[in-house]
């Protein structure tokens, strides 16, 4: 094992981004490490909780705070992080000025870090926590070369040259080493596998975001559109008309930004949250009702529990699509998400022995794929090759 080391995590202000990497960052603390995260206040309770001192900063991301609502138009998407970019790395550069990490850990979205890491002189690992480039993403993900989109890509290219640092953002994402997806959701993963190690996803407890325990012995739903996609008043009333009264224990979570007024009479076998405890919900869960983001695929798959997914944006079109294609649950797209489609789909997903079979499966393939362990594995074989 290599000496003990300062590694420093970055990772963009979201759940989705935050998330899979905290398995890793309280394999690496119980290991002996010091981990330092940069992070928003948002944040900062369940880094601490993993086990990692949280480093602060202001993002400039929408968050649920603010109740921003992500673009769905590809190009102010990525504008988005590059700007975050910018805002963020002379925030960093001060804050770990006098306390360099020997290692940087990044998410995929933290374009800052890799800039960072090179301006120290440090090794640097990637995470990600989705599918990683392969030939044909174009295609699958509905990715559009416009004009808009490369001077985007131009902005980044020219900060990562002020900054000397040898990066294009059209190639960033074929850096990562740590994937926290299985293989066998990756697309392509045979064209892939040579670059990347897919060692599934990498989650803890997160005790800071409470408790929850099922009532009785009836099955139960979680219904979560996730935590920035969660405008879906119409969807919610839909979920009522389509559950309400059945052998069910419904919960839903609607987030910040809908008024529980405007969904009517909530029927007894339904609760309504602002926010629930996803992973204590999924660990009693016998189906899903998702967006499809793969922060919330990527728990269901650990749970074993089989999904309905109406994908809202981006990357959950794709994912949404290969949850059906791996038999693993039911597309539906929002427009065709009425009360009938919906309890239709709830059906199939809870009694069709092949999309049971097939989520036990999937669950066996995450706990044979190593996980946090050997996400630490190759982070202490990086840090003894570079002491050597």
């Amino acid at each position: 094992m290599p000496r003990s080391a300062h590694i420093a995590f970055m990772a963009v202000p979201a759940h989705g981004h935050v998330n899979p990497g905290l398995g890793l960052v309280a394999e690496l603390a119980a290991r002996g490490h010091r981990v330092t995260y940069a992070v928003t206040e948002d944040f900062a309770p369940q880094v601490a909780e993993a086990g990692a001192e949280p480093v602060r900063y202001t993002s400039t991301l929408p968050s649920a705070a603010t109740q921003q609502e992500w673009p769905e138009d590809q190009a102010a998407a990525v504008l988005l992080f590059v700007d975050e970019m910018i805002s963020v790395h002379p925030q960093l550069a001060a804050a770990y000025a006098a306390d360099r990490p020997d290692l940087v850990i990044y998410d995929i979205g933290a374009l800052q870090a890799p800039v960072l890491a090179h301006e120290w002189g440090v090794p640097a690992i990637c995470l990600s926590p989705t599918h990683v480039r392969f030939e044909g993403i174009e295609d699958v993900f509905g990715f559009d070369d416009s004009p808009e989109l490369l001077a985007v890509h131009a902005k980044a290219d020219a900060f990562f040259a002020e900054h000397g640092a040898p990066l294009t953002f059209a190639t960033m994402d074929r850096e990562c080493s740590v994937v926290t997806i299985p293989r066998s959701f990756q697309y392509y993963a045979e064209s892939v596998a040579a670059y990347h190690t897919f060692v599934g996803p990498m989650l803890t407890a997160r005790r800071t975001q409470g408790r929850w325990q099922r009532s009785g012995a009836r099955p139960v739903l979680l219904i979560s559109m996730g935590s920035a996609f969660t405008d879906q008043p119409q969807l919610y009333r839909d979920c009522l008309a389509a559950f309400g009264g059945l052998d069910w224990q419904v919960v839903l979570s609607i987030g910040e930004v809908v008024d529980p007024a405007v969904l009517g009479e909530v029927p007894p076998n339904v609760e309504v949250h602002r926010w629930v405890p996803q992973l204590d919900v999924l660990s009693q869960a016998d189906a899903f009702i998702t967006h499809a983001g793969m922060g919330g695929t990527m728990e269901a798959l650990h749970a074993g529990v089989p999904m309905i997914a109406i994908p809202q944006a981006a990357e959950q079109f794709a994912n949404a699509a290969r949850i059906a294609e791996l038999g693993l649950g039911v597309h539906l797209p929002k427009e065709e998400a009425t009360p009938q489609a919906l309890r239709a789909a709830l059906h199939r997903v809870s009694t069709d022995p092949e999309v049971l079979a097939r989520s036990a499966a999937m669950r066996r393939e995450i706990g044979e794929a190593g996980g946090a362990r050997r996400a630490a594995e190759i982070v202490e074989a990086r840090l003894g090759a570079e002491s050597a």
